[in-house]
């Protein structure tokens, strides 16, 4: 197991020290991607990497904070380090954590943190991201050291820029209790569990995940589908049903699973998807046909951060069938400069995605290739050997 971060005696709030630690520096930067939801990015650069975690046991970054609504709280990233068989530690991988260092609240109470880990590609200059994890805690006024979640890392040569520095990066999001039980979004979460007065049924193919789909079928509100998407209300037929009374109209949509509609459902109700890993890319093209801008950007956002050498190929053959520009030019630079990609060109070694793309159009596929580096067609697997995000 790793060792536990420490706790320091001495209060660095206010500290000059804090801000010049020897292994790095920390600065801040602020996302807002929904109006009401405030996201604080750190970005801690380790110096001279490798040097350095060959010296240490253990290693501190600078305290930072995040203030929102009367509530304070200081944080920093620590970086622990497993131990062998031999009692020895590893430096790789290297496990990342959050610490949350003391608060400072007007009122006390509990808040849901949700926080992100990624670090820097140099080559490709792109952050890989892990996915999202959240955590509820009891906010108070204390100094206390609590360790909040940690992941598993491994730093490859990707990673280390010329100066032989590596970034870590979190992004924090603090949703006090109370804003979050009586937002608008979770009302409309309730209502999309509430029976009463639901009017529509939702037909779907069931798939192999949900079996049961036929016991628990979809049914919603016709004005809620109707105030969301007109395509949608087009596709809504009216019928009587004595199967399922109360049931005024019927919504067809054979061509989708149960799952995918289940998340577009829950979308339309809430301006949220639960499963963004697994249905970001089969929810883009329905927002295209749907007319749900929110949802194509929602989708949009999520595939430019889990871009990857191994599905950039797929990202990029689903931006350009959705004209999603965005997204399109995300993954274009993301195939810019990458030396693990161009280590990978030859002929015979082309992976499935690219050879799609090669066949159906090749227009992107040449610039991709160009994007890459290579004017020749000769493009093997975007794999990416050596190590990856992991818990």
């Amino acid at each position: 197991m790793p060792t536990k971060p420490k706790n320091k005696a001495k209060n660095t709030h206010n500290s000059k020290e804090s801000l010049d630690i020897e292994v790095g520096s920390i600065h801040e930067e602020l996302e807002v991607p929904v109006a009401s939801e405030l996201v604080f990015r750190k970005i801690w650069k380790i110096k001279r990497f490798h040097h350095t975690i060959k010296k240490r046991d253990l290693l501190d970054s600078p305290e930072f904070r995040c203030s929102v609504n009367g509530m304070t709280t200081f944080w920093n990233i620590s970086v622990r380090f497993w131990k062998g068989a031999n009692g020895k530690k590893v430096t790789n991988p290297l496990v990342i954590c959050l610490n949350l260092t003391g608060s400072e609240t007007e009122e006390t109470g509990q808040a849901r943190v949700r926080f992100q880990f990624g670090v820097w590609n140099a080559h490709i200059k792109h952050w890989e991201c892990c996915p999202i994890a959240s955590v509820v805690l009891n906010l108070q006024n204390t100094k206390e050291l609590l360790s909040v979640g940690y992941k598993s890392l491994g730093v490859m040569e990707r990673h280390i820029d010329p100066d032989k520095d590596v970034k870590i990066m979190v992004k924090i999001q603090i949703i006090q209790s109370d804003e979050e039980v009586h937002s608008l979004s979770q009302d409309m979460a309730r209502l999309m569990v509430n029976e009463e007065s639901k009017d529509t049924l939702i037909e779907c193919y069931c798939d192999s995940e949900n079996k049961d789909c036929e016991k628990t079928p979809l049914i919603v509100h016709s004005w809620i589908i109707r105030t969301r998407s007109d395509k949608l209300a087009t596709r809504m037929e009216e019928q009587s049903d004595g199967k399922n009374k109360g049931m005024k109209y019927l919504l067809c949509l054979p061509e989708y699973s149960y799952g995918v509609v289940n998340e577009l459902v829950r979308y339309i109700y809430t301006d949220k998807v639960d499963c963004a890993d697994k249905y970001a890319a089969k929810l883009l093209p329905i927002s295209i046909v749907y007319h749900l801008q929110g949802l194509k950007g929602l989708c949009e956002r999520h595939l430019i951060e889990s871009l990857t050498p191994a599905n950039v190929a797929n990202i990029l053959l689903l931006a350009d069938q959705c004209r999603c520009e965005n997204l399109r030019k995300a993954a274009l630079h993301y195939c810019e400069g990458s030396d693990e990609i161009k280590g990978n060109v030859h002929m015979a070694g082309k992976t499935l995605a690219w050879r799609v793309m090669e066949m159906v159009n090749p227009d992107l596929f040449m610039e991709a290739c160009e994007s890459i580096g290579s004017s020749s067609s000769n493009l093997d697997s975007p794999g990416t050997p050596g190590g990856s995000w992991s818990d």
